[in-house]
């Protein structure tokens, strides 16, 4: 594995693990939202995850507000968030991959 690589991994793990929850403040490395984290070579960047809520509006809005920050780290070429775990996550996930 590259220095490169390492350090976007680095930087995906941190922002993932600092992001807090709308409900409680918790971030998400307290919680049981983030299910696997897959960081490519190239910068692409595969996040499972579980919200703590299925069926709040503001989650949604949240994720897809993480996977803007998401895109905005250096080095990240690509994000796609897969919902899981919740009634329509198929659908959640396609909302929040939409193209920006």
């Amino acid at each position: 594995m590259s220095r490169k690589h390492a350090a976007l991994q680095r930087r995906v793990a941190r922002l993932t693990a600092e992001w807090k929850d709308p409900h409680d403040e918790l971030p998400w490395a307290k919680r049981d939202i983030v299910q696997n984290i897959e960081v490519a070579e190239d910068g692409e960047v595969n996040i499972t995850v579980k919200p703590s809520r299925p069926h709040c509006p503001c989650c949604l809005l949240d994720l897809d507000n993480f996977r803007t920050k998401l895109l905005q780290t250096k080095g990240v070429s690509f994000a796609n968030l897969t919902v899981v775990g919740i009634p329509a996550s198929d659908r959640w996930t396609r909302t929040i991959n939409r193209s920006m």
